[in-house]
Parts: C-alpha cells; sequence; structure tokens
C-alpha cells in the first residue's frame, strides 16, 4: 500500500506521547527507517533530537510553545467575545423590528375598524405623520 507524503511527518508527530512522555520505540525505529530515504525526515529528526537534548534549547521551545498557547487563547477568547457582542446586537436589533411590526399591525387593525388617524394617533402617543407613514408601508 502506498503511503502518503504526509507519513513520515505525521510518524514523527506521534512517536512521543506528550501526555506520558514516553517514546513509542516500534514508531521510532519506522521513522529511522524512513530517515535512511528521506533526506528531509532525516534533517527534522536530528533537529528534533537536538532540540529535545539541550536544556536551554527545551526551555526555549516551551516558552514559544506557552506563547502560541496563549496567542490562541486570546484569538479564542477575542472571537467569543465577539460572537457574544454579535448576538446581543442582533437580539436588540431584532427587538427593534419586533417592535416596529407590532405598532404597524396595531394601527392597521385600528384604521380597519374605522379609527381615525388622529385618534389613533392620540392613544398611541404619536404624530398624525408617523401614523400615516407607518399606514403607508
Amino acid at each position: 500500500m502506498k503511503q502518503s507524503p504526509e507519513w513520515p511527518w505525521l510518524t514523527m508527530l506521534s512517536t512521543v506521547d506528550s501526555w506520558t512522555k514516553r517514546m513509542d520505540e516500534e514508531m521510532f525505529r519506522e521513522l529511522e527507517g524512513i530517515a535512511m530515504t528521506e533526506q528531509e525526515i532525516l534533517e527534522a529528526l536530528e533537529k528534533w533530537q537536538s532540540l529535545s537534548v539541550d536544556p536551554e534549547n527545551r526551555y526555549a521551545y516551551k516558552m514559544r510553545l506557552k506563547w502560541l498557547l496563549d496567542q490562541l487563547s486570546n484569538i479564542r477568547s477575542s472571537r467569543e467575545e465577539g460572537r457574544q457582542e454579535g448576538l446581543k446586537e442582533g437580539l436588540k436589533e431584532g427587538l427593534k423590528k419586533g417592535r416596529e411590526e407590532g405598532i404597524k399591525e396595531t394601527i392597521r387593525k385600528m384604521s380597519e375598524k374605522g379609527m381615525s388617524i388622529a385618534h389613533i394617533a392620540n392613544i398611541l402617543d404619536m404624530t398624525e405623520e408617523d401614523v400615516r407613514e407607518r399606514l403607508g408601508d
């Protein structure tokens, strides 16, 4: 079965279990075999090993990872804040439109019952112009 070009990279990334901090020896041996024929994988594996050994590099890696995770958290938080703000604005707009539609419906019904525009305006505490405008829509 032909393997995808991503296979060596996925194998490399899967070799160490980040939860248990243990390396899968069988996957590592397979990865070493791949590295014999794939120059990119060999270089990446060598770099990975040098980073893993040097405490200074490991610290720099952890700090970079922490920074990236913080950035991801900030982005997710900002996105959630934006979503919440959008929901609030949408709710406000929906309520506003709903009230306006309710007023128009009330004016229409009052007019159908034979009430004058002046009487409707008086009851609803509106100007006659506003009543006419809503009846015209």
